[in-house]
C-alpha cells in the first residue's frame, strides 16, 4: 500500500519539478486551482504548496480562482497543524507577492492565533483585515471565551463594510447575546430574543436567525447546569420552520452533547421528512451516523445512511468516507465493501485517498492481501488518470 502511495506522490513531485519550465502546462488561475485542490485531496501538501506559490506571479487584478487557491492551501496547512508553513504561505501570497485579498482572507490565520491562545494577535489582524461574517464570528467567540464580554459589545457596534451582513445589521448578534448572558444581564438578553421573536420578519431566513439566537441561549443554560431553562428555549422553536442545514446541525450537535438524544432524533426525523430537504446536508447525516456508532448501533447507522441516500439526490464523498472508515474500524468489512463499490460506480462521486487507504488497511487487517494489492493498484490508476487530465489543462 505504502509503495503504491509513494508511486502516486512521486509522480506529482516529478510533475511539480517541471512546472516552471514546461511551456505546455496551463498556469492560469483556474487550472492552477484545480491542480492544488486535487493535491490537497491527495494529501500531498508539500507539492500542493509548490504549485500554489505560482499564484504569486499574477497581477493583483487577476482575482478569479487566485484567492481560492491561496485560501485552500493555507487552510489545509492549518488543518494539518503545520502552522509555520501556513504563516509562510500567507506572507508570501499577501505581502511578498501582493495578491489583492478577498474578504475574510485573514480567517485561517486568525483561527490559528485563537487556537494557540494568542487573542491579541488575532485582534490585531482583525483590525487590519477585510473582514466578513466569519471573521467577526471568530473574533467574537475568542473574546467571549476569554471573558472579555465588554469588548464584544464594543467590537460588534463598530461600523464595518460587511457586504454580506445585511441580514443582521440592525439587530444584536449571537456573540453579543452570549456576552449579555455571561455578564448576567438576563433582562436585556430576554428583550433581544423577545424582540426578534415578535418581529414581523420571523419567517424563512429570519426564523433561522431566531433559532441561532435560541441556540445561544440553550448553550449558555446547558453550560450553567440549568437543563430545564435550556429545554424551555428549545420548546419555543417551531422546528418545521427551519430552512438552513447549518442551524439544524448546530441544534443536533448541542442536543446530543447534553444527552437530549430523544429530542435530537425527533429533530432529525422531522428534517428527514421535510418537503424540500434544504435543511439537511452531509454534515447532518454524519452527525447522526457518528451518534449511532458512539452508542454501538452500527445497523442503525447503515439504515440511516441508505434512507437518507434514497431521499437525497447525491452525497459528497465525505459521507461515504465517514461511514466506510467507521465500519472498517469496527471490523464490519462486508458493509464497508458494499458502500465502497457503490461510490466507485457513481459517476459524480469518487473515493478520495483516505477512503481508499481505509479499505486497504481493513483488507490487510483481515489477511486479504490480494484484495489490498488489487485496491492499491486501482487507487494508483485512478489518481494517475486524474493527473493526466490536470496536466492537459
Amino acid at each position: 500500500m505504502f509503495l503504491c502511495r509513494r508511486l502516486v506522490l512521486s509522480s506529482f513531485r516529478s510533475f511539480s519539478s517541471v512546472v516552471k519550465k514546461d511551456p505546455s502546462l496551463d498556469y492560469r488561475p483556474l487550472a492552477l486551482q484545480a491542480r492544488v485542490d486535487f493535491l490537497i485531496r491527495l494529501g500531498d501538501l508539500d507539492t500542493a504548496a509548490k504549485h500554489a506559490r505560482l499564484a504569486g506571479q499574477y497581477s493583483s487584478y487577476y482575482i478569479i480562482g487566485l484567492n481560492e487557491t491561496c485560501q485552500a492551501i493555507i487552510g489545509a496547512m492549518c488543518e494539518a497543524k503545520r502552522y509555520e508553513d501556513a504563516l509562510d504561505l500567507f506572507h508570501y501570497f499577501y505581502r511578498d507577492s501582493k495578491i489583492a485579498p478577498c474578504h475574510g482572507y485573514f480567517n485561517h490565520i486568525i483561527k490559528l492565533h485563537l487556537d494557540q491562545g494568542r487573542l491579541d494577535d488575532a485582534l490585531n489582524l482583525y483590525d487590519s483585515s477585510l473582514a466578513n461574517h466569519v471573521t467577526q464570528s471568530l473574533i467574537s467567540k475568542g473574546l467571549v471565551d476569554a471573558g472579555r464580554q465588554d469588548e464584544v459589545m464594543d467590537l460588534l457596534d463598530q461600523p464595518r463594510s460587511f457586504s454580506n451582513l445585511a441580514w443582521d445589521e440592525n439587530v444584536y448578534k449571537p456573540p453579543q447575546l452570549e456576552g449579555l448572558l455571561r455578564q448576567g444581564d438576563f433582562e436585556k438578553a430576554d428583550e433581544v430574543l423577545g424582540h426578534l421573536l415578535g418581529s414581523s420578519h420571523v419567517h424563512g431566513d429570519g426564523y433561522d436567525r431566531f433559532a441561532i439566537f435560541s441556540h445561544t441561549y440553550m448553550k449558555y443554560w446547558f453550560e450553567q447546569g440549568k437543563e430545564d431553562k435550556a429545554m424551555h428555549c428549545y420548546s419555543r422553536l417551531q422546528l418545521r420552520k427551519l430552512t438552513k442545514a447549518t442551524v439544524v446541525n448546530a441544534l443536533l450537535a448541542l442536543l446530543l452533547k447534553y444527552g437530549k438524544k430523544t429530542e435530537a432524533w425527533s429533530l432529525f426525523d422531522q428534517v428527514l421528512h421535510s418537503k424540500e430537504m434544504h435543511n439537511l446536508n452531509h454534515y447532518t447525516l454524519n452527525i447522526m451516523v457518528n451518534e449511532c456508532f458512539k452508542i454501538g448501533r452500527f445497523d442503525r447507522a447503515i439504515q440511516i445512511f441508505h434512507k437518507v441516500k434514497a431521499l437525497k439526490l447525491k452525497f459528497p464523498h465525505a459521507c461515504y468516507r465517514n461511514i466506510i472508515t467507521r465500519l472498517n474500524k469496527q471490523g464490519i468489512l462486508f458493509e464497508a465493501e458494499h458502500l465502497f463499490q457503490e461510490i466507485c460506480s457513481d459517476e459524480l462521486v469518487s473515493p478520495d485517498v483516505s477512503t481508499y487507504t481505509s479499505m486497504i488497511d481493513a483488507y490487510l487487517k483481515a489477511g486479504r492481501t490480494e484484495d489490498a494489492l488489487r485496491l492499491s493498484n486501482k487507487m494508483v490508476d485512478a489518481f494517475l488518470g486524474q493527473l493526466a487530465r490536470l496536466a492537459c489543462l
